[in-house]
């Protein structure tokens, strides 16, 4: 069995590979097609013909297509991501200064969710048909349909500008705090490493709006998901066993019910993962938060190949490896899994 469920792993870490170079391929292709010159951004609007030509050369921009896309599938290997025309900076450095905003904006609105849906959905499961069942359907429906830039917008308007409970959506601190000793990145991380409780208090309120308005949207996969799986659970042969032994119906649900449901719960998470990554990028707009999406935004309006090459590429190997991360985890708690491969 531990060898099916070792070759079932090698197998799945290795489509990882040509995932990663399908990526590549598209995200090489779509920046081509931008509108706009990146020579002509480069070299200013005011500049003549042969200094717009210069400017392509040195870019590389005049040499044929597949020659372009060697040439930059030579540079990923070696670590070299190319320098932002925006920013003149390198991409790879621009990713890793703004990435843990990003990670910390989404890994909390991704626990927002967790702690909101999940026992929603148990509940719901536990009561079909009853009030909080019909709740649970609505809130779905409503984080389904609802767009995030509409929710972000929304809670600014009343948790901001009408209530005046929400600090001012200017980033990841207000201008009269310090940002604390760059230690992992994650500015509430940090600032409670170096035992600095104002700052961690300040950006941790800069956090609550946007992370929110990424859980809003998050609930409705994470809600239904564990509706669907624990009304299969609760139905199925054993928990009827169990609960004909005389086992308590707590550990019914939570032992019982619960393990085998959090196994599909899993997967989804990983697909909620990527996307609020996605999401990211909105939401980083509306409350001005610096990360990778106001980043790639910016990129793609000065149609600057490498810097959108880069966060596509970036994006593309946190989604990736997180989800084969999962599909190991899964494989390795499903008893099931391997048997056949």
């Amino acid at each position: 069995m531990l060898y099916d469920k070792g070759l079932l792993i090698l197998k799945r870490v290795m489509l990882a590979i040509p995932t990663f170079f399908g990526v590549m391929v598209i995200s090489f292709c779509l920046t081509r097609t931008l509108p706009g010159d990146p020579a002509v951004y480069f070299a200013g609007v005011l500049a003549d013909e042969a200094s717009i030509q210069q400017v392509r050369e040195q870019l590389g921009l005049d040499r044929s297509l597949p020659y372009q896309f060697l040439a930059y599938c030579q540079n990923i290997l070696q670590g070299d991501f190319g320098r932002s025309l925006s920013t003149g900076q390198d991409v790879l450095d621009e990713i890793r200064t703004r990435l843990p905003a990003s990670l910390e904006l989404t890994l909390l609105g991704l626990f927002f969710a967790l702690i909101t849906a999940i026992p929603l959905g148990i509940i719901a499961a536990l009561k079909p048909n009853s009030w909080v069942d019909h709740v649970c359907r609505i809130l779905v429906t409503c984080g389904a349909s609802t767009p995030i830039f509409f929710s972000g917008l929304f809670l600014m308007f009343v948790f901001y500008y009408l209530l005046g409970w929400a600090p001012s959506p200017i980033g990841r601190l207000d201008f009269i705090y310090l940002e604390p000793l760059h230690i992992t990145g994650f500015y509430t991380i940090d600032a409670l490493l170096v035992g600095d409780l104002e700052t961690f208090k300040a950006a941790f309120s800069q956090l609550i709006l946007p992370s929110t308005t990424l859980a809003l949207c998050a609930l409705a996969p994470i809600a239904r998901m564990t509706r669907s799986s624990m009304l299969t659970s609760l139905e199925s042969e054993y928990v009827k066993a169990a609960k004909a032994n005389g086992i308590p119906a707590k550990k019914r649900v939570y032992l019982y019910a619960l393990q085998n449901a959090s196994l599909p719960l899993l997967t989804v998470i990983g697909l909620v993962f990527g996307f609020l990554l996605g999401g990211n990028v909105l939401v980083e707009k509306v409350y001005s938060w610096p990360g990778v999406g106001s980043f790639a935004i910016e990129a793609l309006i000065a149609s600057d190949y490498a810097a959108v090459q880069g966060f596509v590429l970036i994006m593309a190997i946190l989604f990736v490896s997180l989800n084969l991360l999962i599909d190991i985890f899964y494989t390795l708690l499903d008893p099931r899994m391997g048997r056949n491969e």
